[in-house]
């Protein structure tokens, strides 16, 4: 053993100092425009599945697949649906994809991992302790293993147990020199409603705690066809991605998805574009948001047209990383921005943004880029103190007036 030491630090040593941008090369271990619709599973892993389960077992799941794809086709699947339809599908074409979760059998609290563990047992898919970080950390073991391991965190604020381990899925394929791949993917309802009544333990901005944590990849979803697309995308990426649904709309928001398409993990999407002519009334602005975010920037979207006003409605699909592409675009028509942001004001996605913003477009700006964001109190149980706390689609009305009439 000392010699083999000896010999590596020789080695070392003798060796000439790598490139300063490998750094750059090394933060994500697939790149942030990669198109995983053209992931292909390699040859010597198909088939495996159809000779490793039932006959039984895999009737039953396409009949489960089969029933789910006729929700979508009618636009009745929900976002739970949706993801658990996306994981099925990609357990089913990649035999490495495997699953951890708490209460995976009963399907968790959404049934995401629905029928996962019946159909491919218990390696694959297994049941785990209250233990966040024990699951992730063996998670990380399988996928430098050549695995393709998710994990569903049920509320993801439960993450907080394993930020530890995040960080280190996060790093290691650049701690190895891109020599380990992290193919993790964690996925689950987050985020803060109005109304939500779940106290701040469930309320908590995860996403804004692991802003930070290099390497990493965060995403949202607020509808079934991105929270399909985007779930295949996440379990088909090389590195470690975050993905987080909205958890007060998990089961109520309805709608379609494209069958077997995955999306990018680095594109936010325009879902309302201001009128033409309030843009050159200069009566708008472009609000950027995400998760329970999108619910309540639709919802304001009669009363300030009804008022006079219009907007550029934004959803950040990617908050790490951001596509600032698609904001930029936005800002050379309305000029203006507001940012209903589900994370306090201290430490938030919103105030990473509102940096971002300031410093690529501030020659496209009229006023300064207006904040909306959760107080810095936890977020209370009761709705009466819960409203002094967490923004909703009323405020986003004042905020978006006052930053057209510039009266911040």
């Amino acid at each position: 053993v000392k010699a083999m030491i000896k010999a590596s630090v020789a080695f070392a040593e003798a060796s000439n100092m790598p490139r300063p941008e490998l750094a750059d090369e090394l933060e994500f271990t697939d790149p942030p425009n990669t198109d995983y619709n053209k992931r292909a599973v390699p040859d010597h892993l198909k088939g495996i599945t159809e000779r490793t389960v039932s006959p039984e077992k895999l009737s039953a799941i396409n009949s489960h697949m089969e029933a789910l794809r006729a929700q979508a086709k009618e636009g009745k699947i929900s976002i739970a649906d949706a993801a658990n339809l996306a994981v099925l599908e990609e357990f089913l074409r990649d035999p490495t994809v495997t699953m951890h979760a708490e209460d995976l059998q009963a399907g968790s609290s959404y049934n995401i991992p629905k029928g996962t563990q019946q159909t491919l047992g218990k390696l694959r898919a297994s049941d785990r302790i209250i233990s966040e970080g024990h699951f992730v950390g063996l998670s990380i073991g399988e996928g430098m293993s050549g695995y393709r391991p998710v994990v569903e965190a049920m509320n993801t604020n439960f993450m907080i147990y394993a930020v530890p381990e995040i960080s280190s899925a996060a790093n290691t394929y650049a701690t190895s020199g891109g020599e380990y791949n992290v193919p993790l993917t964690i996925l689950g309802a987050g985020g803060t409603a109005p109304n939500q009544a779940l106290g701040a333990e469930h309320s908590q901005p995860f996403h804004a705690y692991i802003m930070g944590v290099p390497g990493l990849k965060i995403t949202t979803a607020s509808d079934p066809a991105q929270a399909y697309s985007m779930t295949k995308a996440a379990i088909r990426d090389n590195g470690p991605v975050f993905l987080l649904f909205p958890v007060k709309k998990m089961k109520d928001t309805l709608g379609s998805n494209e069958p077997g398409h995955s999306a990018a993990l680095n594109k936010a999407r325009l879902l309302h574009e201001a009128a033409p002519d309030m843009v050159k009334q200069r009566k708008t602005a472009t609000v950027l948001t995400y998760l329970h975010g999108v619910r309540e920037a639709q919802k304001a979207i009669p009363t300030l047209q009804a008022q006079g006003y219009d907007i550029d409605l934004i959803e950040l699909n990617s908050l790490k990383p951001l596509d600032m592409e698609t904001i930029g675009r936005s800002l050379e028509r309305t000029n203006k921005v507001v940012l209903l942001d589900e994370s306090t004001r201290s430490g938030g996605v919103g105030a990473t943004l509102s940096a971002e913003i300031n410093e690529q477009f501030f020659d496209q700006l009229d006023g300064p880029v207006n904040r909306l964001a959760l107080k810095n109190a936890p977020v209370p149980y009761a709705s009466s103190m819960e409203e002094n706390v967490v923004p909703r689609a009323e405020d986003l009305v004042e905020g978006v007036k006052k930053t057209v009439d510039n009266k911040l």
